[in-house]
Parts: C-alpha cells; structure tokens; sequence
C-alpha cells in the first residue's frame, strides 16, 4: 500500500508539473517520449546478455541557461535492480524482470554546440524509485521456475549517470547507466533510448 501511495504522489507530481506547459509563455517546460533497450548481465556472463524494454514519458523544466530538471516514468524490463531473497543455483534461460522506474535527474547543457535555441549535448546525474511488478523466469530447459524464486523487498532506489545527444530539437539518443544504491552483488544496468521531445 506504502508503494501504491510512492507513485501516486509521483504520478501527480509529473503530470502537474508538466501540464504547465500550456500556460508556459516560453519553452521553459518540454514533454517527451523515451524508448529503447536496457541491457544487463543477471545470471549471465556479460552486461549485454538480457536485453529489455526501456520505454515511457519525460518531463523537462528549464533552471537556467545550462540546465535543467528532468523526470520520468518508465516501464523497464530487466534491470539489475533487485536481488531475490532466495533463488536456486541452476542454468538460467529467459528471465523477465518488469519493473516501474521513475528517474529524477539533473542535466548540465552544453553550451558549446548551441544552434537554433537547443544544446546537441548535455550530461544528467540523479536518482531514480523502481518497483519490481512481476517476473517470469526460465531455466536453459524453458522450464518456468518463478514459484523458486522468492523477492522479500520489491522496491530499490538507483543511482543513474547519463549523457544525451540531440540530433534536432525534437529527436535525441541518450545513453544511461544505473547502479542500485545497495548493491549487495548487483552490476551495472545500461540503457540505449531514443528521446522525442514534443
């Protein structure tokens, strides 16, 4: 009940905060799309062996000239967020980990390639909630074994580190990586997304 209450509050606080935009006489407030994959490691042998979905809204709100206050929120699959309380030693096959993720970041705009009133280049550090929402895990024999594994703590807090390159002023690639606060033998969690800005 405790989380349901976390995202609600989160939830209200992104949509008032970005439905200002209609009564902004400037740009100072930008609403987007973000999609693209998450990459980890899990119970493979390289960050790249589970690919997952990384996909939901962005806001932005202007601070000053070079920089800005962004949020979002995404439904993003198999992140290395959370370690299960129990799970059996066994070769893993497919494993979906569907988590909510709300990032918070600070970005720093780049002023050096400023054309046509957007930066091509800025650098974002922050925070960001997540809930594990469901799960559905198989073995290499595609044996499903999610009555094995056991999450006593779905919710994690995540320190993210990224950079953005913007092709137009709508359209941008940004490149992020995530690292659970505890990390009680949990790795990086890298992300590729595309960004449309409308």
């Amino acid at each position: 009940m405790k989380s349901k209450s976390i995202l609600f509050l989160i939830s209200s606080i992104f949509i008032g905060l970005y439905s200002c935009d209609c009564f902004a006489q400037t740009s100072r407030f930008n609403t987007g799309i973000v999609a693209g994959l998450n990459f980890s490691e899990l119970e493979g042998d390289g960050i790249t062996d589970y690919l997952g979905l990384n996909a939901g809204l962005i806001g932005t709100a202007r601070l000053s000239k070079h920089t800005q206050l962004g949020m979002e929120i995404l439904f993003s699959q198999n992140g290395e967020y959370i370690l299960p309380k129990t799970y059996p030693g066994l070769q893993y096959g497919q494993i979906w980990l569907n988590h909510i993720e709300v990032p918070i970041h600070f970005d720093w705009l780049i002023g050096v390639f400023q054309r046509d009133k957007f930066y091509h280049w800025n650098l974002n550090i922050g925070v960001a909630y997540t809930r594990l929402l469901s799960y559905q895990i198989e073995t290499s024999d595609k044996i499903k074994i999610n009555d094995q594994i056991v999450y006593e703590n779905k919710d994690a807090l995540l320190l993210q580190f990224g950079t953005n390159y913007n092709f137009t002023k709508h359209i941008g690639l940004n490149l992020k990586a995530t690292l659970p606060i505890r990390i009680e033998d949990l790795s990086w969690t890298l992300a590729a997304r595309i960004i449309y800005m409308i």
